[in-house]
């Protein structure tokens, strides 16, 4: 079997491991977020927030947590001010707000994960980690819908070790950077959580926005790699922990919109993940064929297949009518794939561990990698045999810049793959300016094609932890005005 053979097998293996994905994607299209029922406001919660330098933000942030639906006696506000310059207010602007705050000064040990593990070392000495039921996460630059605490603690209720929320974004119109920030998250809500959700897997934690149970908790957060949230996602994946999803619970994220920035932040996700992939893919492999105990704490759910009023449909406008079916659609959709995933239930923990192992892949990265040491390896031995421009080599070259550069074809597929998260996650969506919406549409495959370079230049480089400054002051009033 010669190269060319060796490489078409090794791609057609990796496709068949992970057309899953395919399915989630068009599972998180067409079916709704599981919804889940009231629970009794009787869970106490502490609210954990990291800041440094974020005077602008977190009054917003707090005051948003302080509007909450869910009581206000249930949850306490902590925050730990980390390495903060001496002129910056985020310690006394928190603490004027109602938090309760622990000033953190470690320039050596300066990054997110190690401002957590002393913020819990705080919180277990003067209150005991295990007071409260869970904690909530959040960036200093987030600010949460008014029933954010309330919906999370219904899927909470279900007896799952954590829950995330919705991420939307506060400046998804500032530029086409914001703009392909929000879209790439959008996305991961409706191809990776909305199904994982539906299909009653375990979900991947991402930076802010989540709930942990304190149980999970008890020894303190122990999670400083580069990528904090993937380090812990891991480590709960491969103890059968289950994170769930709840889209009801929205929260609004800042998203990074200057070249510069999102240059350094993707870089560092890349480095962090694949360091996870190393660490715990051992494990994650172990969990495959490892047998789980069932929480039993864990709620069994019902399944129904329509929730509508009848009578209803001669009434409707055309347009109302179409989104009616639409609906009725999205109803027997999920109610299908629920049906599926009953049945699969018993093998859901060992299957998300399949699945963390490929979050982690950088399967991009790999295959672009591999088609140009093929083009190169075509050229050396052309150049070799001396053949190079006598036996036709253009479409060496043709072929490298193709995959350096990509296609049309691949082109206009992300374009595709842009609208339908567009279209899906429309009602989320804060860009009053259709026509900007169209241009960031258009550039948006840019986002995923320098994902591969990105991992590239991560191998060779010396990634640190850096803040990043956030200066975008906006209330849920400013934001629902759009």
């Amino acid at each position: 079997m010669d190269w060319v053979h060796i490489r078409t097998v090794a791609f057609a293996v990796l496709a068949i491991l992970t057309y899953y994905k395919t399915v989630y994607k068009w599972i998180g299209f067409f079916v709704k977020a599981k919804k889940f029922k009231p629970a009794p406001q009787t869970k106490k919660y502490g609210i954990v927030i990291a800041a440094r330098n974020e005077e602008l933000v977190i009054g917003n942030l707090i005051d948003s947590l302080h509007s909450q639906t869910y009581p206000r006696e249930k949850f306490r506000v902590f925050v730990v001010a980390d390495n903060c310059d001496v002129s910056d207010k985020t310690a006394e602007i928190a603490r004027e707000h109602g938090a309760t705050v622990y000033e953190r000064h470690c320039p050596e040990k300066a990054r997110k994960g190690w401002a957590l593990e002393f913020l819990f070392d705080n919180i277990e000495k003067d209150f005991g980690i295990q007071s409260f039921d869970g904690y909530l996460f959040f960036d200093a630059d987030n600010v949460v819908a008014g029933d954010y605490l309330e919906r999370m603690n219904e899927a909470f209720s279900t007896g799952v070790d954590g829950v995330i929320g919705y991420r939307n974004s506060k400046n998804f119109d500032q530029n086409w950077i914001s703009a392909h920030y929000s879209i790439h998250f959008m996305r991961s809500s409706m191809n990776l959580h909305r199904p994982r959700g539906r299909l009653q897997l375990c979900t991947h934690i991402a930076g802010t926005g989540y709930l942990l149970s304190s149980e999970m908790l008890k020894d303190g957060w122990h999670y400083s790699s580069l990528t904090e949230d993937t380090q812990a996602t891991m480590d709960f994946a491969v103890k059968g922990k289950r994170i769930e999803y709840c889209e009801a619970a929205e929260f609004y994220d800042e998203q990074p919109y200057s070249i510069k920035v999102m240059l350094r932040q993707r870089i560092r996700w890349a480095k962090g993940r694949m360091a996870c992939f190393f660490h715990y893919c051992p494990n994650l492999f172990y969990g495959l064929v490892r047998i789980f105990k069932r929480n039993k704490n864990e709620n069994k759910e019902s399944i129904k297949i329509f929730d509508y009023k009848k009578g209803t449909f001669k009434d409707l406008s055309l347009v109302k009518k179409f989104s009616f079916i639409a609906e009725r659609v999205m109803d027997f959709c999920s109610f299908v794939v629920d049906m599926a995933a009953r049945p699969l239930k018993f093998i859901a923990k060992n299957f998300s561990n399949f699945d963390m192992i490929f979050y982690l892949l950088p399967i991009s990265f790999i295959k672009k990698m591999v088609w140009i040491a093929f083009y190169i390896a075509e050229f050396y031995v052309g150049w070799k045999v001396g053949s190079l421009f006598t036996n036709g080599m253009l479409p060496v070259f043709a072929g490298l810049i193709q995959v350096l550069f990509g296609t049309l074809p691949s082109y206009i597929r992300n374009i595709f793959s842009g609208v339908l998260v567009t279209v899906r996650e429309w009602n989320h969506i804060h860009c009053p300016n259709k026509v900007k919406l169209a241009f960031y549409l258009i550039t948006w495959p840019l986002h995923d094609m320098i994902y591969p370079f990105i991992c590239l230049a991560s191998l060779f480089m010396h990634v640190t932890w850096k803040p990043i400054k956030h200066d975008v002051v906006k209330t849920l009033d400013d934001i629902d005005s759009k």
